[in-house]
C-alpha cells in the first residue's frame, strides 16, 4: 500500500506538468484554419497553426451564442450556426477567447 501511495506522489505531478506543456497549456497546435465551437463550451482545436496572411474561420455548432475576441481586437458575436473569419497578416502568437465564457473558452492561433 505504501509503495502505491509513494508512486502516485511521483506519477501524478509529472502527468499534470506534461498535460500543461505545449501551446501555452492548450495542447499541441494543429495545422488548420478552421475552429469549431461544438456543444460543450470549448474551441476545437484550442491551439492552431497557420501561415502569415491566412485567415481562420470559427463556426458555432453549439446551442448558445459565443464570441471570438482575438487579443485587443473587436469582439465578434457568433450565433448558433454562424461563422466568423479573421485574417492574420503577420507572424506571432494570438490568444483568443469567448468573452461570454472566458473561464472555459480560450484558444491560440500561432502564425508562422
Amino acid at each position: 500500500m505504501r509503495r502505491r501511495f509513494a508512486l502516485s506522489l511521483v506519477v501524478v505531478p509529472v502527468a499534470l506538468v506534461a498535460a500543461g506543456c505545449g501551446a501555452g497549456g492548450l495542447g499541441t497546435p494543429i495545422a488548420t484554419n478552421k475552429v469549431d465551437l461544438p456543444p460543450s463550451y470549448r474551441f476545437s482545436p484550442k491551439a492552431i497553426e497557420i501561415k502569415a496572411g491566412s485567415s481562420v474561420t470559427w463556426t458555432n455548432h453549439d446551442h448558445f451564442t459565443h464570441t471570438v475576441k482575438v487579443g485587443h481586437g473587436p469582439d465578434h458575436r457568433v450565433g448558433r450556426g454562424s461563422s466568423v473569419t479573421i485574417s492574420f497578416p503577420r507572424a506571432g502568437t494570438y490568444h483568443y477567447l469567448c468573452t461570454l465564457h472566458p473561464h472555459d473558452m480560450k484558444g491560440e492561433v500561432i502564425v508562422k
